[in-house]
């Protein structure tokens, strides 16, 4: 139900989408605590005011701040992402709206008298990950080192995250019980079975290329002018070393001690007990219980109850504590007191008369110590290693708070420091494409990524309880333009189809024009002297194309926009020339197949409404509470994002 989902494409709905799926919450939380990107903190000196939301202040440091970190986010995605893309993609502008609306939703719920409690905030900073210790615990000091580390005042933290809770009480309840009117569930069941056919033409840049190849200056002018298409992510060598549980299993062995007392704790557990299986049949009435069990003496209760047109239920190996637990006393003490293939009841219990049959009787013999003695041995020895490796990691963590360093650490403890070459964040090395990656160093990239290049030495978990590395950048290249001398094989690629491009676009152009006003495509391509071109038939059904949210091709996805005996030019990637697409026909389907769809419409539509209904909600808590923008603010702070990425330029 992509497709209606992606009805959802106005301005404001990315604005509402990016407020909701966390990235001005605890996402860019994470990054400030993560990340140290030279552009300080969340409040840095600058603190002119970007907007006015009610009676707060949306200051230029607060939104400075989260752009550049919503900016880093999304070049782990995309490790060529400029700045200056960014921007143009709106970046700032939708971080602007996203944070105000943020604000307007608090200050509208605290009017409308809700309220986020400090149990609340307080749990969800238990959650953060980066206040968590090697074990994933919530640790109170790391978290207040990590806050003074980066510069956070508590409260704003707080603050931040109370926002996020209040938006969660206020826009969610507004997506639910969204109606749809069943007028429209039928016309949209029905668009969705609609196939279209038709045939794409490729019109290819390199066919209109220059034969000769450019001048040294025209490459270079052409290089100066496009180095964004020329750039390479950031690259990093990271340093780490291995700590790993297994080096503490040797002497982790539980004294005689420890054995004693896990064995009394566990009294329980080891004694004797007896174990039983039934078969179980509840019914609403003692009367029709009684006569089942009449005719359960001649027969099993699993036919009689069948017969009947009911169903009995399996009790397998429980004891009568367990019994008693689903049932009430006197049903178990029935049940435990007769004898294998007993029939016990009917007995009154919480869901109604119950007829219980004892299919087996198990007795346990009680187990000594020297019966679980190995396995005892076992269980605290590996909870002794773990918690040897878990205070072995918190003593490195403390040690680098002391300002230890790397080879400090390696030294103390006797650990092999290891180093990468020079990788990408998708641990990816330039030039090298049969370099992989091992288990190891995907496991520690995202941290080794995601701290600072002057930050001290960080623990990143590997396997779970098992192994951690203490993870340092020892060399860091920033994003940025290859040399030219690196890159001019493609630079003479790139020029040689940007000049073929606009002659491409001009061939293509023609072709459309010829085949909307009536012509075949054979013939068109005859009349603009692209004969010989690439064709290929394509079609597709509109539900088809969008099922599971898979990137649909452009030419597939072009002919749902046009009328048939139409065609439309769209471009190809980095220049490589243009594809014209005809729309020779439209077929309905078949009514019975869009039946089938009606409920599955229904609830896409449902989601498209709850959408509009917390965007309708956001209009009114702007409206409500009251915004004032500053455009200038915001064009000064697209000024100094700029300068402080000019290397990602």
């Amino acid at each position: 139900m992509n497709i209606f989902r992606r009805l959802i494409g106005s301005k404001l709905g990315g604005v509402i989408a990016l407020l909701f799926i966390g990235v001005i919450a605890l996402a860019f939380i994470l990054g400030d605590i993560n990340n140290n990107n030279g552009t300080g903190g969340l409040f840095g000196p600058s603190s002119g005011e970007v907007a006015r939301v009610g009676k707060q202040s949306l200051t230029v440091a607060e939104v400075q701040s989260r752009a550049q970190q919503i900016f880093e986010q999304m070049r782990q995605e995309r490790p060529n992402l400029t700045m200056n893309q960014f921007l143009a993609e709106g970046g700032l502008d939708q971080t602007v709206d996203a944070m105000i609306a943020a604000r307007a939703i608090a200050a509208y719920g605290e009017k409308q008298g809700f309220r986020v409690s400090k149990a609340l905030i307080d749990a969800e900073i238990a959650r953060i990950p980066a206040f968590g210790d090697a074990t994933g615990k919530f640790n109170e000091a790391q978290f207040r080192a990590l806050l003074a580390q980066r510069g956070i005042q508590e409260k704003d933290l707080r603050a931040d995250i109370a926002n996020q809770i209040m938006e969660q009480q206020i826009i969610t309840p507004a997506r639910l019980g969204a109606f749809v009117p069943e007028t429209m569930v039928g016309p949209y069941a029905r668009m969705l079975i609609e196939q279209r056919k038709g045939e794409a033409v490729a019109v290819p840049s390199v066919r209109f290329a220059p034969k000769e190849p450019p001048a040294e200056n025209v490459l270079r002018a052409y290089y100066n002018q496009n180095q964004a298409e020329f750039s390479v992510p950031e690259q990093r060598k990271l340093r780490y070393m291995l700590v790993e549980r297994s080096k503490f299993e040797a002497t982790a062995t539980p004294t005689e001690a420890e054995i004693a007392a896990a064995y009394k704790s566990r009294a329980a557990q080891y004694a004797a007990r007896d174990s039983r299986s039934f078969t179980q049949l509840i019914v609403p009435t003692e009367a029709a219980a009684r006569d089942l069990a009449a005719k359960a003496k001649g027969s099993s209760l699993s036919a009689v109850a069948s017969a009947a047109g009911l169903s009995t239920s399996k009790l397998s190996d429980i004891d009568k504590a367990g019994l008693t637990g689903q049932s009430n006393a006197a049903l178990a003490n029935a049940a435990f007191g007769a004898a294998q293939g007993a029939l016990v009841g009917p007995i009154r219990a919480p869901l109604g008369w119950t007829l219980i049959h004892v299919d087996e009787i198990r007795s346990v013999p009680a187990r000594s110590l020297a019966d679980v003695r190995a396995e005892l041995v076992a269980e605290l020895s590996k909870t002794k290693a773990a918690q040897a490796f878990s205070d072995d990691l918190s003593a490195i963590d403390g040690q680098i708070g002391d300002g230890a360093t790397f080879a400090e650490i390696a030294k103390a403890r006797g650990l092999q420091i290891l180093e990468t070459p020079m990788i990408t964040a998708q641990g990816v090395k330039l030039g090298d494409p049969l370099y992989k990656p091992d288990e190891t160093l995907n496991a520690i990239l995202k941290q080794g990524f995601a701290m600072g290049t002057d930050d001290d030495p960080q623990i990143a978990p590997v396997r779970s309880d098992e192994v951690a590395a203490i993870v340092a950048v020892a060399e860091s290249t920033p994003a940025g333009p290859m040399p030219f001398a690196q890159a001019r094989a493609g630079v003479t690629v790139a020029w040689t189809l940007s000049q073929g491009a606009a002659k491409a676009k001009a061939a293509a152009d023609a072709l459309a024009k010829a085949i909307s006003s009536g012509q075949s495509v054979a013939q068109a391509m005859a009349a603009t002297g692209l004969t010989g071109s690439q064709t290929q038939p394509i079609e597709a059904r509109r539900g088809d194309i969008t099922r599971g949210g898979a990137q649909v091709p452009p030419p597939l996805a072009a002919l749902f926009t046009m009328k048939a005996g139409t065609a439309k030019v769209l471009p190809l990637d980095q220049k490589r020339g243009f594809v014209v697409v005809r729309l020779d026909s439209i077929v309905q389907g078949d009514p019975g197949a869009a039946q089938q769809l009606v409920a599955p419409t229904r609830s896409g539509l449902k989601d498209v409404f709850g959408e509009e209904y917390a965007q309708q909600l956001a209009i009114a808590a702007r409206q409500e509470v009251g915004v004032t923008r500053n455009a200038a603010a915001i064009a000064a702070i697209a000024k100094a994002l700029r300068e402080a990425n000019g290397s990602a330029q």
